[in-house]
């Protein structure tokens, strides 16, 4: 009874980065005027839609997000890249992190 408890376990704390990975995502708002749903918008949202680090990541992987959509808005490029880690969870946004594998010495 104790190593089905055990399985049970291990099998919910190595499913906690997949779940995290999934969860982590791009919000997209739009302001009170109407919704523009030209061709422009489905292009540049549902097209990052497939992009993203997915499945196993095993080298350098990359992944960059680039929209401009509506009135007054800027060309933005995010890219975001990683090297030898199994899950990852990635933060497209307009700050800046850095994380570090290892020990610090």
């Amino acid at each position: 009874m104790a190593s089905i408890r055990t399985a049970r376990t291990l099998a919910v704390l190595a499913s906690v980065p997949l779940g995290l990975g999934l969860a982590g995502g791009v919000a997209h708002a739009f302001a009170d005027t109407e919704v523009d749903t030209t061709n422009a918008w489905a292009s540049g949202n549902l097209g990052s839609l497939g992009s993203g680090v997915v499945g196993a990541n095993d080298g350098n992987v990359a992944t960059t997000q680039q929209s401009a959509i509506g009135s007054g808005a800027s060309n933005e490029s995010n890219t975001a890249g990683i090297a030898d880690s199994p899950f990852a969870a990635l933060d497209q946004s307009d700050r800046t992190y850095t994380i570090v594998f290892g020990f610090d010495w």
